[in-house]
């Protein structure tokens, strides 16, 4: 239990006492006064306003409220929590004179929380103000991030105070407020001091155990630089190594300083999780349909961390790698965010969606790694997009929709007769869009999530 402790000043309270007369008989002097015990007390008041106890004493709050309580005398401080961890304060102001600070509760249960005084000119003088808190938002939760600037991250989002942390691989922590987007229902806007357009879409939407969204990360391996980059969250990642098993239509990026590349390609996790098989043609292929010689095979063990899956190469033991599989609409996804272990290694970004044999109409949204926020349609013939730029204009396109591999009906090529031309997967939960290689739109990479 730690105390809080700044010195206050003492009051100096003195007393006079009379002597007695001279001649003439003398009187007896003035007795000192009897004083009333010192007793330590305190007002509360919560979002500013006076707070009245319950029948039992207690004070009823919600989590996000902000409490504050005021003793007659300066006092020392500590606090506890009902069950134990389970209540956090944010931007406390404690001083002898006054405990502030906003409540947050960790849990989905009620909590009780304990604001202990104790007077610092008498330390026999203690005054206890216990607050009855809440249940905090079902919402508050924190996530598993992969994000295209080829890292992975940790999430924290508390909507009883409506507030965020990000924190890097390192442990260093970016946290602010974030607010609901007024222009778009179901999206939250990330506010951030990295932010230094003049629209800010750093912005998030979430479903079932994941966040799909855009925050300023780093720059891929430029310390210091910032920019807003999509990225998806998850609350659990897959434990179990037989429910890896699937064919993925995979899409990536690979970034370093100057530039950036893409990935298309079609990869197979087998043998109960133990074995994945990459088709390394120059065409996209299928691996149903992959020349025996163009498949690399890589073997799958446990990883660093639970839900975290290592590859190596069973041919190439210096080409390493790591991923992980999350569920998002009852549906494996496959993830991966790192540093590539091959010269010239890359930051590389992976999202891979269960092969299909159908094609979706869906609406999507999310952002791109231009720093744009925006709707995104699929149908069986057209790609449309309403993207949202960093300057605050708005860019429509439409594009025809195209067969990208005989082999793969789930993989779309679109505006395959312009100069920038795209590949795109969706799964009726997500959609991905990436920048073909060789041409302009290379390294670009879009991650919308259908509401």
């Amino acid at each position: 239990m730690k105390w809080f402790y700044i010195s206050a000043a003492a009051a100096l309270v003195g007393a006079l006492g009379g002597c007695g007369g001279g001649g003439g008989g003398g009187g007896g002097g003035v007795p000192f006064p009897i004083l009333p015990a010192a007793t330590l007390s305190v007002t509360v008041l919560v979002n500013g306003s006076s707070a009245t106890a319950n029948g039992d004493g207690k004070y009823s709050v919600k989590p996000g409220d902000v409490i504050t309580v005021t003793p007659n005398l300066g006092s020392d401080w500590t606090s506890t929590s009902d069950p134990a961890g389970s209540v956090s304060l944010r931007n406390p102001d404690i001083s002898s004179t006054k405990w502030s600070a906003q409540i947050a509760n960790n849990t989905n249960s009620a909590s009780l929380f304990t604001v202990s005084a104790k007077a610092t000119s008498n330390a026999a003088l203690t005054k206890d103000t216990v607050f009855n808190v809440a249940a905090g938002d079902a919402r508050n939760l924190s996530y598993k991030v992969f994000a295209t600037n080829g890292s992975q991250q940790t999430l924290a989002l508390n909507f009883d105070t409506m507030s965020y942390v990000m924190t890097d691989e390192t442990g260093v922590a970016a946290s602010d407020s974030f607010s609901a987007d007024a222009s778009q229902s179901g999206s939250y806007v990330f506010k951030s001091s990295r932010n230094t357009a003049a629209a800010n879409n750093s912005r998030f939407r979430l479903t079932t155990d994941t966040v799909v969204g855009s925050f300023p990360f780093q720059v891929a391996q430029v310390p210091g630089s910032y920019a807003v980059q999509p990225f998806i969250g998850a609350r659990t990642t897959v434990t179990t190594q037989s429910a890896l098993d699937g064919v993925y239509n995979r899409l990536g990026i690979n970034l370093r300083p100057g530039v950036l590349d893409s990935q298309i390609r079609q990869v197979q996790v087998t043998g109960g999780g133990t074995s994945l098989l990459l088709c390394n043609e120059v065409g996209i292929t299928s691996i149903a349909a992959c020349p025996p010689a163009s498949i690399a095979t890589y073997s799958i063990s446990a990883g660093s961390s639970a839900g975290s899956w290592s590859t190596v190469n069973v041919t190439n033991a210096n080409d390493r790698g790591a991923f992980s599989v999350i569920l998002v609409g009852g549906k494996n996804v496959y993830l991966s965010a790192g540093i590539n272990s091959v010269a010239p290694n890359d930051s590389i970004f992976r999202i891979g969606l269960v092969d299909s044999p159908t094609w979706l109409n869906t609406t999507a949204r999310g952002g791109d790694n231009n720093g744009t926020w925006g709707t995104f349609g699929f149908d069986a013939t057209t790609y449309t997009a309403a993207l949202t730029k960093a300057d605050g204009t708005v860019s429509n396109v439409s594009y025809g929709l195209n067969a990208a591999s005989a082999s793969i009906p789930a993989l779309k090529l679109i505006n395959s007769a312009g100069t920038d031309r795209y590949f795109a997967i969706q799964d009726g939960s997500l959609s991905v869009v990436v920048g073909a290689r060789s041409n302009p739109a290379s390294g670009y990479l879009q991650i919308g999530l259908v509401p």
